[in-house]
């Protein structure tokens, strides 16, 4: 369960409380038996996924979904396509798609201090990747809270100087994810109290869906249907995987939210 939230959850009320957030999801598995790599297993995850809408769940808007979401392995051919920098052996590098601030301001701040907190950890910030997106079937709900969709890529050295990979790399990349989730914080106005001058307040404003060597994964505040749609990326045919695994939330006494989704 994750505890982030983009905007601040509202205080105990009637059958609400804050410290209750959980999900309640529709999941479908997918993989290749002798591990063959294909766009046709992510597209035939994707159709699974849509046939969990009823799993999932709706707001007042028809087109403002709770979640929606697909993990696949690391797409390598495809992302050694896309970029303009080189990218070490696969599996000895790290990628995930950051949930980060649409103000520019906060935006390059967030850059930075992500590649600080990675190079505390020996970790090198090889490039970043504008992940391409269509948001023109999303509703007002998710459109007035979505983030900015930067992909970052990762490496990291061993005590000897060597390149890592695997788990051990996951490992490192794990703990850069939770860093830069719990501690990278912006000033925000509040928005409720904008006409009375305004309040200032603290907000987390990065958020990964996953960062790893070997697994990526595709989420957003988007019902079944709108995910394909979203992410152009998963409409390319180099995107390829042995394995997937889609969700469609329900989110159960809780607030949607894009980093919950």
């Amino acid at each position: 369960m994750s505890q982030f939230h983009f905007q601040d959850l509202p205080s105990e009320q009637g059958l609400y409380h804050p410290a209750l957030e959980h999900d309640s999801c529709g999941v479908n598995f997918l993989a290749d038996l002798r591990g063959r790599q294909s766009h046709d297993i992510v597209s035939k995850a994707i159709a699974a996924l849509c046939q969990l809408q009823h799993r999932g769940a709706l707001g007042a808007e028809k087109n403002t979904g709770d979640g929606a979401g697909i993990l696949i392995q690391i797409p390598d051919k495809f992302l050694r396509d896309s970029v303009n920098f080189e990218l070490p052996l696969v599996g000895s590098y790290a990628t995930g798609i950051a949930f980060m601030p649409q103000d520019e301001t906060n935006f390059k701040t967030a850059k930075d201090q992500i590649a600080e907190k990675a190079a505390a950890l020996g970790m090198l910030v090889l490039g970043w990747r504008n992940v391409p997106i269509d948001s023109s079937s999303l509703g007002k709900g998710a459109l007035g809270t979505m983030p900015k969709f930067v992909q970052i890529f990762l490496s990291a050295t061993g005590e000897t100087g060597e390149l890592l990979s695997g788990i051990a790399l996951d490992r490192k990349a794990y703990i850069l994810r939770k860093r830069c989730e719990n501690e990278i914080q912006f000033d925000q106005i509040d928005v409720a109290t904008q006409g009375m001058g305004g309040m200032s307040r603290k907000h987390r404003g990065v958020y990964f869906p996953s960062l790893s060597c070997r697994t990526f994964v595709y989420k957003g505040m988007l019902t079944t249907p709108q995910l394909s749609e979203f992410y152009l990326d998963l409409a390319d045919e180099r995107v390829e995987s042995a394995l997937a695994l889609v969700h469609s939330r329900f989110s159960t006494n809780t607030f949607p939210s894009w980093p919950l989704a």
